[in-house]
């Protein structure tokens, strides 16, 4: 073969391999376009699931136990009845809590009492915020949304009943990596505190189940990553400057707050 014949057919070579590399390399950059897009989508569609979930708590939203806040919380105060709060200037107490969380069942049985006289004499205001963030735990029950939805039911329809089966479920806590308790167990427990058995019996419709879970995706927002975890008057309670699971500890520091 003459060597302007071999020169020619390398060039045509080359040319061949310069078009399947740009051809490669255009693939590449669609297939990383696509994936882009993807990820967008995906975001976009997260955060618009989320938002939508979001509108469903809180101030008179569809789904939403009457007078609970937009922030998931269900307020109480003095009066002791979910959704009525004081006209003067309370500190503002919001705990986040898990009925399956053993620290949170320790925290409330510590608490419990002074934040009931606390909140009776118009000091503080308490917000609960029942979530669900350890339904793995529960052998596949999901007990924190059921005993949450629980709760919400009762701030609902017998608020006056609210405090009282909290501290009732908190003082029947099942153990973490249980079933929890069953939706009939639950019930009864209401109804031993003073809740209408036509309001416990409607626990297992779940009617609050969206409510539950947009009230935890809204605690995360909050910055919460565990419970219990305590704001006072919108900021995070340090548990290292105040040991809220110490008796007495987090009681002498409203008071001190109250004094101030």
């Amino acid at each position: 073969m003459a060597s302007s014949d071999k020169a020619a057919k390398a060039r045509a070579q080359a040319k061949a391999n310069m078009k399947a590399q740009e051809r490669r390399t255009t693939m590449m950059i669609v297939l990383g376009i696509v994936a882009a897009l993807a990820i967008f989508g995906g975001l976009v569609a997260f955060i618009v699931n989320q938002n939508s979930a979001l509108e469903e708590i809180g101030d008179g939203a569809d789904g939403s136990p009457a007078n609970s806040l937009a922030s998931g919380g269900i307020p109480v105060g003095s009066a002791g009845v979910a959704g009525e709060t004081d006209d003067g200037d309370p500190i503002v107490v919001d705990v986040y809590f898990d009925f399956m969380c053993p620290y949170c069942g320790y925290f409330e049985s510590t608490n419990s009492a002074d934040l009931d006289e606390l909140r009776s004499a118009g000091t503080i205001q308490v917000n609960y915020h029942p979530i669900s963030i350890l339904d793995a735990y529960s052998s596949g029950t999901n007990y924190s949304t059921r005993a949450a939805n629980a709760a919400a039911t009762v701030a609902d329809a017998a608020p006056e009943y609210f405090v009282a089966f909290t501290e009732a479920l908190f003082n029947n806590q099942p153990e973490e990596n249980s079933e929890g308790l069953s939706d009939e167990e639950i019930a009864a427990i209401a109804v031993t505190v003073g809740v209408p058995a036509d309001v416990a019996e409607t626990f297992a419709d779940y009617k609050f189940r969206s409510w539950v879970e947009a009230a935890t995706e809204q605690s995360s927002v909050d910055g919460v990553s565990g419970t219990p975890t305590i704001f006072i008057d919108g900021t995070v309670l340090d548990g290292s400057e105040v040991n809220y699971l110490q008796e007495g500890e987090l009681a002498s520091y409203l008071t001190g707050l109250a004094g101030e």
